[in-house]
């Protein structure tokens, strides 16, 4: 999975609690980088935060993933920590809106229900 982050300790720490339990995490600290690796690499997921200068925040990352057609299919988490638009949660290929503070715990249990219900990919 990608995870787009670009406070670098939630990075750590989220990258560090999915590692432990068995995911293979590339981690990006922003929206960027994170589509370069989603379509070059096509995930079982996407993790990403909402609000993310300078560049491409994690709404227009959702955005561009969802327009290319190699990518549009990769199910798609948004953590965020203030009052991001709601409707996101609505958004075709976003399995789950995300608040922060959030524990290891709570992340590692969403990211498993979002792969354990359909969310992966083939190969």
């Amino acid at each position: 999975m990608v995870i787009a982050e670009d406070d670098a300790d939630l990075l750590a720490l989220y990258s560090r609690a999915l590692t432990r339990c068995g995911h293979s995490v590339i981690p990006c600290r922003d929206g960027r980088s994170a589509f370069i690796e989603v379509r070059d690499r096509r995930p079982d997921l996407l993790l990403t935060d909402v609000d993310m200068p300078p560049g491409m925040t994690g709404l227009e990352l959702v955005t561009a993933v969802q327009s290319e057609p190699v990518t549009a299919d990769i199910p798609i988490i948004v953590a965020t920590g203030g009052s991001a638009d709601l409707a996101t949660a609505n958004v075709p290929g976003v399995v789950g809106l995300l608040r922060k503070p959030l524990s290891p715990r709570e992340l590692v249990g969403h990211v498993e229900a979002a792969l354990a219900n359909g969310a992966t990919q083939p190969g």
